[in-house]
């Protein structure tokens, strides 16, 4: 069985965690280490952390360590989408490059433009564009509502428009 690494811990009231933290450990390695392999032990530190930051709702929940193997779920699937999107980014990058001698002026341009952008569409814009991310993956990363994503998109594609243009 594996042992949880030594828990240092100094928060009032953190007696319950330690011993959900104790209990689960083994079972959060295991399921980690299925799911992402050799980033196990980092994903299961953070799915510790934020239970422990969020140990008063959690402590009350029926099964605090069903809540700590869900966010390990989450977190596991979401280092797999970072992953994936910077693979297929980077394997974009690497057919631009093989097809030309880099990038074009116009595509320079372009993203000289964007960087002009006020901070939210800008993200929009980045998001969409060079991470290949649908609208909902956009709202749901930025934390705002579809609807303000696309009309971000909107007025972003008006005013690239007219920068570059002029």
């Amino acid at each position: 069985m594996t042992e949880p690494p030594e828990l240092v811990v100094d928060v009032v009231g953190s007696l319950g965690f330690d011993a959900v933290y104790r209990r689960e450990y083994p079972g959060l390695i295991a399921v980690a280490t299925a799911l992402a392999g050799d980033d196990a032990d980092d994903l299961v530190q953070d799915a510790m952390v934020r239970a422990l930051v969020r140990w008063d709702k959690v402590a009350r929940l029926e099964r605090p360590g069903g809540w700590c193997h869900r966010v390990l779920v989450n977190l596991c699937r979401s280092r797999w989408r970072r992953r994936v999107t910077e693979a297929r980014f980077l394997a974009r990058l690497r057919r631009e490059e093989a097809s030309t001698d880099g990038p074009t002026a116009a595509t320079v341009d372009f993203w000289r433009a964007v960087r002009t952008l006020p901070e939210r569409p800008r993200s929009v814009v980045a998001l969409y564009y060079a991470g290949d991310h649908s609208v909902a993956e956009v709202a749901s990363i930025l934390d705002i509502p579809e609807g303000t994503v696309r009309s971000d998109l909107t007025r972003a594609r008006v005013l690239l428009r007219e920068l570059l243009e002029a």
